[in-house]
């Protein structure tokens, strides 16, 4: 009989900590072909420079390569890319890394599962799969035809012997961020902590982090207990089931400089991941210890503030935003209280913060602003979601925003805003209803309240009218009676899934009828609550 501890127990330590961390559900599978437009409208990374920028969502990677004018999507069959939807995304000029995530059904529930890296250096012209770090299997006895594997492998710290727990599985492994540096790339796993390559992803080394109570770790803090380890090297392990900080979520890294968030705090190096400080909320001002999104701002005057967006941990920090100024070596957190932040953004002049309740922006870093819903000008197209996923200000000047319901891209720092989706229906299908099946308390939530998008075409100033029936035909509700479309050509309507009198439909089959003139047409949504 095989003994295979290690990893059941990793799994299970961490699996209620990890399935907090993204915004979305990984498809099980990628798209089957190489197609135009955005392979998925939930955009939850955005990387890129200029008239190149890459969009990962929980469908799987897109690519504009003019700008926001068209867009591709790349698919697993096509592209050699890992299994599942994009959880990390990394561009350095024409070399692009992506990591895939999917959930995984185990005996512990749905779990989410490291779908492994690739790697294209032509801009996305052929790629690498380079597969999911993480630890080698190891046989460490066979007694009796029972076979026990090893538990601890080992790393050399200025000398003394640490102990690394291997991490052999993709469950609960999943990849979330990702950094390079012009040198090495980087990698923040959850359970398989920090790790950093340095020939673009081939290979991979564990490095190791502060325990959770020490503030740094360097040359002299290990020699101070080397004692201490020596007595007892498990306690003193590289260890993500026993210690917070060693349990990765996100990372920025430039030169010799790192910058990496975990579960118990961030932490910086300064000479390339040797040695480290560790800040969390009992040692500095930083708001809270679960740290899952970086951001790096250079200031117009010269200075560089690092951003942290911080979740709490029930331990009396605080969710919230904040920055640390180098010149200052101190933490300030301007913005408190706010939901989870998935994603940081910024230019010399303005900070962007992506959150559950929509897209914050400060121009000093201390007053924030909730910015409106994002809608092309004449509403022939709007974003549906109060939740956005990804921010990105492009060094052309362009800001990008990744949301639950498509991407929005603005030319004048938020005025104007040009809307893309990733359509459901037949292009040629000039009326139809999404999302479907459709959940009106999760589905297309704005303002607290879900909405069904029903698109259609009409010509400027027909009289419309939409109106809901459930299965025995009986009317449900007049979405619009006798309106007038405002917009030439398609335009959209919402229908909240309530009846007339206020109250959410039960789940069902519904039928919507279309009056455009004279003109009848028919379409139907599942709704499932």
């Amino acid at each position: 009989m095989k003994k295979i501890l290690a990893p059941l127990i990793l799994i299970f330590a961490v699996s209620l900590h990890g399935q907090l961390m993204r915004p979305t559900q990984f498809s099980l599978s990628a798209a089957d072909t190489v197609y135009e437009g955005l392979i998925g409208s939930s955009i939850t990374d955005i990387d890129g420079s200029g008239n190149k920028v890459w969009l990962g969502s929980g469908h799987g990677l897109s690519a504009s390569f003019d700008g926001g004018e068209t867009f591709i999507g790349y698919s697993r069959q096509f592209s050699d890319l890992g299994r599942g939807g994009i959880s990390a995304l990394e561009v350095y000029g024409d070399t692009v890394w992506v990591a895939m995530g999917f959930d995984s059904t185990t005996a512990l529930g749905d779990l989410k599962a490291g779908g492994g890296i690739s790697r294209s250096v032509d801009g996305g012209q052929t790629w690498t799969f380079l597969g999911q770090p993480m630890d080698s299997l190891r046989v460490d006895t066979i007694i009796a035809g029972d076979t026990t594997f090893a538990t601890y492998s080992e790393m050399d710290l200025w000398g003394v012997t640490i102990k690394t727990v291997d991490v052999v599985t993709p469950i609960q492994n999943i990849t979330y961020d990702l950094a390079y540096d012009g040198t090495r790339l980087w990698a923040t796993s959850f359970g398989g902590g920090l790790r950093v390559s340095s020939d673009l992803g081939d290979t991979w080394r564990r490095v190791m982090l502060p325990w959770d109570n020490f503030n740094s770790l360097d040359s002299l803090t290990i020699h101070s207990i080397k004692a201490d380890i020596l007595n007892d090297p498990e306690k003193y392990a590289l260890d993500p089931v026993r210690y917070l900080n060693h349990l990765g979520f996100s990372v920025k890294a430039w030169n010799d400089t790192v910058w990496v968030g975990t579960s118990g705090g961030v932490n910086r190096s300064i000479d390339g991941g040797k040695s480290w400080q560790h800040f969390h909320f009992q040692n500095s001002n930083l708001s809270g210890n679960w740290v899952i999104a970086l951001n790096r701002q250079l200031m117009e005057n010269g200075k560089e503030r690092m951003w942290a967006s911080t979740v709490t941990t029930g331990e009396g920090d605080i969710t919230g935003l904040s920055f640390f100024e180098s010149e200052m070596d101190y933490w300030r957190a301007p913005l408190l209280g706010i939901s989870k932040s998935w994603n940081i953004s910024s230019n010399a002049n303005s900070v962007y913060s992506a959150t559950d309740e929509g897209l914050w922006k400060s121009k000093d870093g201390l007053h924030f602003t909730l910015l409106p819903n994002f809608h092309n000008a004449d509403y022939s197209e709007v974003i549906y979601s109060d939740e956005v996923y990804s921010v990105f200000f492009n060094a052309d000047g362009s800001l990008w925003v990744g949301t639950g319901d498509g991407l929005a891209i603005s030319y004048n720092d938020g005025l104007t805003w040009n809307v893309f989706k990733a359509r459901v229906a037949d292009p040629d299908d000039t009326y139809y209803a999404y999302p479907n099946p459709f959940t009106p308390r999760y589905d297309k939530v704005v303002g607290g309240q879900g909405n069904l998008i029903i698109r259609f075409v009409a010509n400027l100033g027909e009289e419309i009218t939409i109106t809901v029936f459930d299965f025995a035909m009986h009317t449900v509700k007049k979405v619009v009676q006798g309106g007038t479309a405002h917009l030439e050509g398609a335009q959209e309507r919402t229908w909240n899934g309530r009846n007339e009198q206020g109250y959410l439909v039960a789940n069902g089959t519904y039928f919507i009828r279309l009056e455009i003139g004279s003109e009848v047409q028919w379409t139907k949504v599942m709704v499932i609550n």
